[in-house]
């Protein structure tokens, strides 16, 4: 799929978020995570695609070319993409999020139900599955990477680093190779994502507030052998999913499910979708 290779459309939020608006169908709108872009979403949105669906692809506030905000709060961000949605005239949609996409995604399902009809998680638990981290050493370890994104004085240039992304990249799915890593990496290195990505970590930490309950049906996958969030995170917060929670672990993946097993989790994805 060249789609990406268009220029992007904008909308106006608390700053211009760019997005990629195509194929025709049911729309739905799919976010990116950390470290990655928009194109890396391309094995998942063109199944998509193909299988009769519009795929609205925005880039994450403050990863190019969309702008900066001040504040990166996934709640916030969730607003944001109120605003692209208005934008289209679109009344509502499935949400699909990845990493802080997911985040976002479930944000949505709690603050904007009225907007989405179903979220997808990917890699992603409800924000009470971190509990794990607070208790478990090894899931302290595996959690350092955030504290220090947050918190280190060289977060921004850390977050753009090619090298040290690599290193996380196989420490979260081993093995995993894709053709659109040195696209993503390169956009991580233009001026100012680094530190926008320092600016997400930060929030999240400082943030008052949570994701409260997601209040549409809501499917969540996560991999087996993900070395960024672990399986423990993804249990203890089923209450907060009063509408229907498909919890899932995909064995033999890591981080980046959908783009190590695309077939199976598109096709996961759309069942979901089809459900009556």
């Amino acid at each position: 799929m060249d789609g990406f290779a268009a220029v992007p459309s904008f909308a106006q939020a608390r700053g211009a978020v760019a997005f990629w608006d195509l194929g025709e169908g049911p729309p739905i709108l799919v976010l990116h995570g950390f470290p990655d872009a928009p194109i890396g979403m391309t094995p998942l949105v063109e199944r998509l695609v193909a299988a009769g669906y519009r795929a609205i692809v925005p880039a994450l506030p403050g990863y190019t070319p969309s702008a900066a905000v001040d504040r990166y709060q996934s709640a916030a961000v969730a607003d944001d993409m109120v605003a692209v949605l208005d934008a289209l005239g679109l009344e509502r949609v499935t949400a699909v999020g990845h990493d802080w996409g997911g985040c976002v995604a479930l944000d949505l399902g709690a603050n904007h139900a009225d907007r989405v009809s179903r979220v997808v998680s990917l890699a992603i638990p409800h924000p009470e599955g971190f509990a794990a981290r607070r208790r478990d050493l090894q899931e302290q370890k595996t959690a350092a990477y955030a504290w220090i994104l947050a918190y280190s004085s060289g977060a921004a240039e850390l977050a753009a680093d090619p090298v040290w992304l690599d290193q996380v990249h196989e420490e979260w799915s081993p093995g995993l190779h894709r053709s659109e890593w040195s696209a993503v990496k390169e956009i991580l290195q233009q001026p100012g994502v680094g530190e926008a990505v320092h600016g997400w970590y930060r929030d999240d930490f400082g943030a008052s507030t949570s994701t409260g309950d997601v209040r549409v049906p809501t499917l969540m996958l996560h991999g087996g052998n993900d070395g960024c969030i672990r399986p423990a995170c993804f249990a203890g917060f089923e209450h907060r999913f009063p509408a229907g929670l498909e919890l899932e672990q995909v064995d033999g993946v890591g981080h980046w499910l959908h783009v190590e097993q695309p077939d199976a989790i598109a096709a996961r994805i759309l069942r979901f979708l089809t459900a009556v």
